[in-house]
């Protein structure tokens, strides 16, 4: 007897996700190097969770497999606050902001897509 595979219950695609956030991250960063102003914090999470979301909808990942977006936001939030002050004082202000952004970002891609290689289970209550 063959069972039928729920395409849904496929894992996030690790390289393709890491690397596209990566990517639109750099992309945020370049648009935002040529802005006049420098743009608000709508604007740069807009890239990476457009991007996260679009891959989660496209290969459409479970909800079950959605889990990792806490500890992928957590360790992307710490490594962002953490690595931007320590870069400061080894690159200056200046690229602290865009090398921690694109850091930040591909951290939460990666423990995310690591993450949902394994799904949460619901218990029956």
């Amino acid at each position: 007897m063959s069972e039928d595979i729920d395409p849904r219950n496929e894992p996030a695609p690790f390289g393709t996700l890491v690397l596209l956030t990566a990517a639109s991250a750099v992309a945020v960063m370049g648009l935002s190097a040529l802005l006049s102003q420098p743009p608000g914090l709508k604007w740069l999470l807009f890239g990476p969770i457009a991007l996260v979301a679009f891959e989660m909808v496209v290969h459409e990942v479970w909800w079950q497999r959605w889990w990792g977006a806490i500890p992928g936001a957590v360790a992307g939030l710490a490594l962002y606050f953490e690595g931007r002050a320590t870069l400061s004082d080894l690159v200056g202000d200046v690229w602290a902001h865009p090398v921690a952004y694109v850091a930040a970002w591909t951290l939460f891609a990666a423990v995310f897509a690591l993450c949902s290689r394994y799904p949460r289970t619901l218990r029956p209550t």
